[in-house]
């Protein structure tokens, strides 16, 4: 009877929290953009019917995946809130069996996960049966294929994920414990069981969400046929994958059962006697105190720049020193230069490990991460969590807020404190890529290289980053919901063109990619990407302020009162900052849109795709007239690296064989790259004439001849 009311509070009152069924829309929006954004497209072009079994399953992995963190707070909090609420002195010595008071609670986090996961096959049929999906590319509704990816995938995932999440958050007493397993598992799944997937089962059984298996049988395992009919079973390699973590997850709680107490690891310690001092030294230092002499002077400055320094440091060395901080980021280091010879590769061809190959395997976009950047940046939403919240967790907010610090010096410590992380996470990685280049040999380490790279063009997608993490954790003023928002931001981020949203001034620190080569160096791909950093620099500027504004030191939470609060805050010297950051917003922004809509005609991806079929139309009629084959080229080619210009000259020997000689031949040449005159002038013209082509098609007078020598020359 115990175990069903413990069960009941625990699970009405995360139902009651707005929290949870958060969750349950961002899981179920996630699904319905996957189906609609991602597979659609796939079924149009016949690889798949929609609605096939195998596409339901693989849509419940990839949100399971991404349900290891959003929801780790369920397990974690239900398993810890009693200890971080201080309310353990209660509920500890209350009447109840330790089976009792862990069951009662790990029942509810779990039904509330399957809770949670349910949103994932509602998104699906949303998307499939009342978004406007065609008919045609939807085979008949089979129950059988939710039923399967719910009882072999969705409860499975959930009993897995719950019971490593709950477990390590009871043993250690915090919530936050359940966000570092959320993480090894999207490791396990994400980027183990990816890699081990060419070395037979091994991906299949490491993965613990099923990820692996799933998606191999849609990529390359299974025929179309099989893709669109055959129905995703409990066989071979993941009916062993099931079995193996059900035994890994039971095998946790039964150690939780065993290892867990009633009683906090600290105050089970043996307290050590506090040593007085000798009894003529307290009374000399009573006599002292009884003369009346004036105390020493103190001694120090307490600037705005010592209060910084100050607060930076210490909670950079917090934050780093636990096994969350460096430990973590150095095994990830590890684990990205084990996996660095697998990956250096262009085309499928293994490469040299030279420098700048190494760096971009290493280094990754805001706008188009990586595996492992992934990981990197949700740790960071992790950090920037932690850092706002360490002192209102540790009960010491009302102490610390009392001080005489100004609220940008607390925002701005925070964000130092940060970098330091970002910073230390960059000079592991260098580390790595030294010694990776190091065991394949064949090509020497650039250290100057590595700097300007990482220390420079990366460390700026990570500063962004990370401020953008800490000021979410400021605007929001509730720890979990703060991950979440953080989360939604950088999702928005990195799928911003799967939501049609493309232009680099819409999307937080979009800028064009960077390229280095050993003969040009960053070339003309530095100005461009300098002048859009510094635009989204702007604007980070902008969101700094808005932090010191609402930085919370006080226990009123509501919204008006803290806008009230910030609008006293809003000084002429917070006013300056803010003016010179709108004033670089819209110069650097007024110059970009001029060099990319005016200056040259930006195209997004639609009005891209609409070109392509215009231009398909209008020459398909020839596709089945008799064309000569180019079977000889001789090119003169002259490059001005300077000018940003070439001029090739040449002639194409072209063979007709076709039978009929006197029919007229057209001849469609491969397309040319030619800037227009403006590109030699323009900053930006490297990422913008490169849309407009010249692409000429050039009737033969008459009847095709046996060979034609066509000269072309342009600049």
């Amino acid at each position: 009877m115990r175990l069903q009311r413990i069960f009941a509070l625990e699970f009405s009152y995360q139902l009651r929290r707005a929290t949870t069924w958060l969750y349950f829309g961002v899981l179920l929006v996630i699904a319905f953009l996957i189906v609609v954004a991602n597979y659609a497209s796939d079924a149009r072009d016949g690889y798949f019917l929609l609605n096939a079994p195998i596409v339901i399953a693989a849509v419940t992995v990839i949100c399971s995946v991404k349900w290891l963190v959003i929801g780790a707070s369920v397990a974690g909090d239900a398993a810890a809130r009693d200890v971080q609420t201080r309310m353990h002195s209660l509920t500890y010595t209350a009447p109840t069996s330790k089976a009792v008071y862990l069951g009662g609670r790990f029942l509810a986090a779990f039904a509330l996960s399957v809770l949670l996961l349910l949103a994932i096959p509602l998104g699906i049929l949303i998307a499939m049966h009342f978004s406007g999906i065609e008919a045609d590319i939807l085979g008949p509704f089979r129950a059988a294929a939710y039923l399967t990816t719910i009882f072999f995938i969705l409860l499975p995932n959930a009993f897995f994920a719950t019971a490593l999440q709950f477990s390590l958050s009871a043993l250690s007493r915090r919530a936050m414990a359940s966000y570092l397993v959320g993480a090894f598992l999207f490791v396990a799944a994400y980027i183990v069981g990816q890699g081990l997937q060419n070395t037979g089962q091994w991906g299949n059984l490491v993965d613990p969400t099923g990820f692996t298996p799933v998606l191999s049988h849609l990529s390359n395992d299974w025929s179309p046929l099989e893709k669109s009919t055959r129905l995703f079973l409990l066989e071979g390699s993941f009916l062993a994958n099931r079995l193996l973590w059900l035994g890994i997850s039971l095998g946790v709680l039964a150690f939780t059962f065993f290892r867990f107490q009633f009683v906090l690891p600290e105050a089970s310690q043996k307290q050590q006697p506090v040593p007085q001092p000798p009894v003529e030294a307290a009374a000399r230092e009573k006599l002292s105190w009884g003369t009346g002499e004036a105390l020493p002077p103190a001694r120090g400055a307490y600037s705005w720049a010592t209060q910084l320094r100050l607060i930076a440091w210490k909670s950079f060395l917090q934050l780093a020193q636990s096994k969350a901080g460096f430990p973590l980021l150095a095994v990830l280091a590890l684990m990205m230069a084990l996996a660095l010879p697998g990956n250096l590769k262009g085309r499928g061809v293994p490469l040299l490990p030279r420098t700048d190959f190494v760096l971009n395997s290493l280094t990754s976009s805001l706008t188009e991460p990586e595996p492992f950047w992934i990981l990197i940046a949700l740790l960071t939403i992790f950090y920037a969590g932690e850092l706002v919240w360490r002192e209102r967790e540790a009960g010491l907010s009302d102490i610390a807020n009392a001080a005489p610090v100004p609220e940008w010096v607390l925002f701005l410590s925070r964000f130092l404190a940060l970098s330091l992380i970002v910073v230390g996470w960059l000079a592991f990685l260098m580390i790595a890529g030294i010694a990776a280049q190091a065991g394949i040999g064949g090509a020497r380490a650039e250290i100057g290289l590595y700097v300007q790279v990482l220390f420079g063009l990366q460390l700026v997608d990570c500063l962004l980053l990370a401020l953008l993490a800490l000021l979410a954790h400021v605007l929001v003023n509730q720890k979990y919901v703060g991950h979440l928002a953080a989360l939604l931001a950088y999702g928005f981020i990195a799928f911003a063109p799967n939501l049609g949203i493309e232009h680099k001034l819409l999307v937080f620190g979009a800028s064009p990619p960077w390229s280095y080569t050993d003969m040009a160096g960053f070339g003309s791909s530095l100005a461009p990407w300098l002048w859009f950093k510094g635009y989204w620099v702007a604007w980070a500027l902008l969101l700094a302020v808005a932090g010191g504004l609402f930085w919370v030191r006080d226990r009123e939470g509501s919204f008006a009162s803290r806008l009230q609060l910030a609008r006293r805050r809003f000084t002429r010297s917070t006013a300056l900052v803010a003016a010179v950051a709108l004033g670089g917003i819209f110069t650097l922004g007024a110059f970009v849109f001029y060099n990319t809509n005016v200056l040259h005609g930006y195209l997004n991806s639609s009005e891209a795709t609409a070109q392509r079929a215009a231009y398909e139309q209008r020459y398909r009629r020839y596709l089945n007239a008799p064309q000569p084959l180019l079977t000889g080229v001789n090119l003169q080619v002259e490059i001005y690296p300077k000018q940003r210009a070439a001029a090739i000259k040449g002639t194409y020997l072209l063979v007709n064989n076709s039978p009929a000689p006197s029919t007229r031949c057209i001849w469609l040449p491969e397309r040319a790259w030619k800037p227009p005159p403006s590109a030699l002038t323009s900053p930006l013209s490297r990422f913008t004439w490169t849309r407009s082509m010249a692409t000429t098609c050039t009737p033969w007078p008459g009847p095709c001849p046996p060979a034609i020598r066509y000269a072309s020359a342009f600049r």
